[in-house]
């Protein structure tokens, strides 16, 4: 067990481990704090006495503690909600003073006469009670917090310098022609941006984001592709599209069938994808929607895609058609009279339909 995997890693072994050394420490620095404030007992006996006591309310501790940092960090102080975080932040801590109320009125007296020591005193003022509590709770919450914070800005930056890294290396083969399509330096882009905005949404996105790379590099040069992994890379793309639109669009992917052994033109399915969410995202609607159904059956393979746009606008926007142009280019090329490229602009939707028979391809 090196000490950068007991502190970072995921696996369930040093997570438990990691979790343990921390709230034994927590118990033992509490219980010599607490043996110091007795007098007339043996040093031992106030020890261990102590020791039972901050053992059995340390579940408390725990569940606020938790909740601060796997509930308020990542749904409120990582999205901004800054209000909502500080209200519930002092329900939780009145939730946690009167759940320990309990424990000291009911469950310490108790825990007291099984070692013959002095039962507790009730406190005059409830109110100094619950800052006093409220100060020492908090001093392990942000503890915990500062912690779990600190770990997030160590790995951010670890992500931030692999995104960097990967950019550099892929920007003059997308320059050269090398990849296709360009999305990679556009998602790379906008990774960059979550990283310092949202940086818990981007952690499941680096792995998704290398496998498209190891691919697009390795075996987009060839001249035809499993049609099962290229819907994988679509799926892919679009997990990370999700994950990076954060819930704002409405994402709906169909696969509805395919045969695992059809092969199709590298890089035709995901320009034409990427295309759709680039227009998408350029369009100022409140309620937007992306619908993407992918069909291929008898050596015929079919793509609808559908998304919203304003009523008033009639055209693509300016510049994105030339994506399709390039696909079509491709498909001439390709799969020359046995394809079709159709684009249908409604009064609220974009539609593009595209239909290959698989089985006609040229040089193949």
């Amino acid at each position: 067990m090196t000490t950068y995997s007991l502190i970072f890693s995921n696996n369930r072994n040093y997570r438990l481990a990691r979790h343990s050394l921390f709230w034994i420490g927590w118990i033992l620095y509490y219980a010599i704090f607490s043996t110091l404030q007795w007098h007339g007992y043996t040093i031992t006996r106030t020890f261990f006495s102590s020791l039972l006591e901050i053992a059995v309310s340390t579940p408390l501790d725990m569940i606020y503690c938790y909740a601060i940092i796997y509930f308020l960090i990542p749904q409120f102080l990582n999205k901004g909600r800054y209000i909502a975080l500080v209200l519930l932040w002092l329900l939780f801590s009145i939730i946690y003073f009167i759940l320990f109320e309990v424990y000291y009125i009911h469950v310490l007296p108790v825990l007291r006469g099984l070692d013959g020591l002095m039962k507790p005193s009730y406190p005059k003022s409830f109110v100094w009670e619950f800052f006093n509590l409220f100060s020492q709770i908090n001093m392990e919450g942000c503890l915990a917090a500062a912690i779990k914070l600190g770990k997030m800005w160590h790995v951010k930056q670890q992500e931030l310098d692999l995104i960097k890294n990967e950019k550099r290396k892929i920007t003059p083969l997308v320059d050269e022609g090398q990849i296709q399509p360009v999305f990679f330096v556009d998602i790379l882009n906008r990774v960059e941006v979550l990283l310092n905005e949202k940086p818990l949404l981007v952690a499941g996105m680096i792995k998704k984001i290398k496998s498209l790379l190891l691919y697009a590099m390795y075996e987009n040069n060839q001249s035809r592709v499993s049609l099962e992994k290229e819907l994988e890379l679509l799926q892919e793309y679009v997990e990370l599209e999700k994950i990076a639109l954060d819930g704002k669009v409405n994402i709906i992917l169909k696969i509805i069938e395919y045969a695992r052994n059809e092969q199709i033109a590298p890089f035709i399915i995901l320009p034409i994808a990427e295309n759709a969410f680039k227009q998408l995202s350029l369009h100022d609607i409140t309620a937007k929607t992306l619908e993407i159904e992918v069909k291929s059956a008898n050596g015929v393979f079919n793509m609808n895609l559908t998304w919203s746009k304003p009523a008033d606008t009639s055209t693509l926007s300016t510049g994105r058609g030339i994506v399709l142009q390039n696909v079509s280019k491709r498909l001439n090329l390709i799969y020359p009279q046995s394809h079709e490229l159709k684009v249908f602009i409604k009064v609220d939707v974009v539609a593009v339909t595209l239909k290959i028979d698989l089985r006609k391809a040229i040089n193949k």
